[in-house]
């Protein structure tokens, strides 16, 4: 039988989650198990920017059977604030859903608030026997002024570079663009649905990351930007059971954009 190298790196990630805490009622209890084995797994983001637009995606994927893909189709997908309506998301791309404050005036960041990510999802073909469970997890959104800049810029193609952030405390969420609006570096990749460990390995947090010398290949302008975020992941109550153990919510700000050139 021939098994893909992203099923075997997946298996290895969730064979790892074993030996990990089970925060949900404990180590071995029926939710914790209930995560180990759901093949849905959602993350979820909610992010102001500096302009005080706000934005929500919600990223379904399906791990059922070892065949990691994308969900198209996901029922009733919403972000809440509080006790405010639910307000609908749209699929936009592949096993994405998304809306923002310019098509939805109800969709605000207030720091301190508890924001609601749900869904529903029938398919047993990507969700197994979770199949008609309601998907579930909340986040609270932090309240930090959030600022970054280089220690070490990057003068020619093919330098290392470093960033530090504020609050050192956050995780950051950093994407490079090149000229194109073409992807360089992120530390959270949402373009492709495989779970190797970079998706939730690649975050830091600190204040401090060093950037490789991949990162900007090129002479041109790259626009640099950076969200520092909370994070809710693993098995944290604040995730329903039925979502799977790469699940995870990220909430935060991001700070203004910065452009560097290379040579």
């Amino acid at each position: 039988m021939n098994v893909s190298r992203s099923a075997l790196r997946l298996a290895a990630v969730l064979a790892a989650f074993v030996l990990l805490p089970g925060a949900k009622g404990g180590c071995g209890s029926k939710e914790s198990n209930e995560t180990l084995t759901s093949p849905v797994q959602a993350l979820g983001l909610l992010l102001e920017r500096p302009d005080g637009a706000v934005g929500a995606r919600l990223v379904v994927i399906s791990t059922n059977d070892r065949d990691v893909r994308f969900v198209d189709g996901v029922a009733s997908p919403t972000v809440r604030m509080g006790t405010d309506a639910p307000i609908g998301l749209t699929a936009a791309e592949s096993g994405h859903y998304v809306v923002d404050s310019a098509r939805a005036a109800g969709l605000k960041y207030s720091p301190g608030a508890t924001y609601q990510f749900r869904f529903d999802l029938d398919d047993p073909d990507v969700a197994g026997d979770r199949a008609g469970d309601a998907f579930v997890g909340v986040i609270d959104a932090p309240d930090d002024a959030v600022s970054f800049e280089f220690t070490e810029a990057p003068a020619v193609a093919g330098d290392l570079a470093k960033v530090r952030w504020a609050p050192a405390e956050r995780w950051a969420l950093l994407t490079v663009r090149d000229a194109e609006g073409a992807i360089t570096y992120t530390t959270f990749d949402l373009s492709h649905p495989e779970f190797d460990g970079s998706k939730w390995g690649r975050l830091k947090k600190g204040g401090s990351l060093e950037l490789g010398v991949d990162v900007f290949p090129e002479a041109g302008t790259y626009t640099v930007s950076l969200c520092a975020v909370e994070r809710v992941s693993d098995f944290d109550t604040a995730l329903s059971s039925s979502l799977g153990a790469l699940s995870g919510l990220l909430a935060g700000r991001c700070a203004p954009d910065q452009m560097v050139t290379v040579q």
